[in-house]
């Protein structure tokens, strides 16, 4: 159980350190605001919506994102990451030795209001050990051992959805190596049913 372990620990570690994202809402005449567990939002007329710092047009959509946009709740329990859109400094680490190495990328909170990581061990899941290709997530020793985590209000009132180690999704890994990360997820689906279609690419 030390891949747990280590993977508990570190994501406490990150979590506690990092604080949730802010921004601000304009209330102009005809508008109302919503208070909710991604912060507050104000609609004007039936077609915009604005977030903590960003704005979408259409009836459908709410952004809900940090300073930066990299995140965006579509309203039906799906999400839109844009990894080039961060404004924090991206976490990297390459497998430092022990008995359960993995890559580790994440964002940082405290900047862009949500968390999103890969742990991507290379000795604990049978089906990957390091090297390039298309794998799935399945952080499982059976499986690939490639684990994600996704709290979309960082240390705010929505859990950590990767905390149960059973999303799944796809994952093409471009670079991984002490230089860094590259992998591209699609499809990711976490256990409550919360999604993140993609793709997108996470680098660090």
């Amino acid at each position: 159980m030390s891949r747990m372990t280590t993977v508990l620990g570190a994501v406490t570690l990150v979590l506690a350190a990092c604080g949730g994202g802010t921004g601000t809402s304009n209330t102009n005449a005809g508008s109302s605001t919503t208070a909710g567990p991604f912060g507050s939002s104000t609609t004007v007329g039936d077609d915009t919506t604005t977030s903590a710092g960003a704005s979408t047009t259409g009836a459908e959509t709410t952004t809900t994102t940090g300073a930066g946009g990299a995140l965006t709740d579509n309203g039906d329990g799906s999400y839109v990451i844009d990894w080039s859109a961060l404004q924090g400094a991206i976490f990297f680490a390459p497998p430092g030795g022990g008995s359960d190495p993995f890559f580790f990328v994440h964002t940082d909170p405290a900047v862009d209001g949500f968390f999103f990581s890969v742990e991507a061990y290379t000795v604990f899941g049978t089906a990957w050990t390091g090297q390039l290709g298309t794998f799935i997530v399945d952080c499982r020793s059976a499986g690939t051992g490639i684990c994600v985590h996704f709290d979309p209000d960082g240390p705010g009132p929505v859990g950590d959805l990767g905390a149960d180690f059973l999303p799944t999704g796809d994952v093409e890994i471009i670079q991984a190596d002490a230089e860094g990360f590259e992998a591209v997820f699609s499809n990711v689906i976490f256990t409550d049913g919360s999604t993140i279609p993609g793709p997108f690419t996470v680098t660090g």
